[in-house]
């Protein structure tokens, strides 16, 4: 079995695949403070709460490198297993930009899972609602051509709550019937909700433009709530990043 992780800023992934049959998924919180020894503690009661055995080989992407670098030693020191971490040189993408190893893990990883989708287009550009919202362009067989960050949406409601004196914390988990909030949570959510669908469909727009005709791909856990409301968004895959994982360690293996 294989071991699936992705680190974000804000959460971390954890799937837990059964050759291609995804048996186990967890979310936790990122915490660039927590050592080995609690991450050990930590695995090793997640997997014994669901009844599982330990896994045979783990993948990790990360875009905060001391929890790799300690969840990393929790693997090998739990399950006797070396992660293998992703980067631009063992992603099998050819990644198209200046340097390419400023590009996140989990944008590769990404690139990587929208390519299983055959579209006859042959092109895809990825959404990713994460800490930060990502968008991505990728060809086949494998090109990963660039793309584009924005402050994701949890990110930009988080931020008008902390530098403004009367704004609350909204609710985020559905979009709202009308743009014309009649009250100020409301109107926040008319903002963050169907301004956000503004700006992925304006986003989305412009890469097609530049581009030509795509598979747009959505992920992250905003994606569900902001489909309805967009364009241009034809897939949802909440687990694409843990797919892709899965896909880069099947090449490496």
């Amino acid at each position: 079995m294989l071991l699936a992780i992705d680190v974000g800023n804000t959460a971390t992934i954890i799937g837990l695949w059964n050759e291609e049959e995804l048996l186990q998924r967890w979310r936790i919180a990122t915490d660039a403070m927590r050592m080995e020894s609690e991450y050990v503690a930590l695995l090793h009661q997640l997997f014994a709460f669901a009844g599982l055995a330990s896994p045979d080989a783990a993948i990790v992407s990360s875009v905060v490198p001391p929890v790799e670098l300690e969840l990393s030693a929790a693997l090998q020191t739990l399950f006797g297993v070396a992660p293998v971490v992703v980067s631009a040189a063992n992603s099998g993408l050819q990644v198209d930009i200046d340097n390419p190893r400023e590009v996140g893990a989990d944008r590769l990883v990404n690139a990587v899972a929208a390519l299983q989708y055959h579209d006859r287009r042959g092109r895809y550009v990825v959404v990713d609602f994460g800490t930060a919202a990502t968008f991505d362009l990728v060809e086949e067989p494998g090109i990963y051509r660039g793309g584009a960050i924005a402050p994701g949406p949890r990110t930009a409601a988080e931020a008008l709550s902390s530098k403004t004196a009367k704004l609350p914390r909204v609710d985020l988990s559905r979009a709202p019937e009308s743009p014309l909030g009649r009250s100020t949570t409301q109107a926040l959510q008319a903002g963050l909700v169907l301004g956000y669908a503004s700006l992925v469909d304006g986003m989305v727009k412009r890469f097609l433009d530049a581009s030509g005709d795509a598979l747009v791909i959505a992920t992250g856990g905003f994606s569900r709530v902001i489909e309805p409301v967009c364009r241009y968004l034809e897939v949802v895959d909440p687990d694409l990043t843990l797919k892709g994982l899965r896909l880069i360690w099947e090449k490496s293996a």
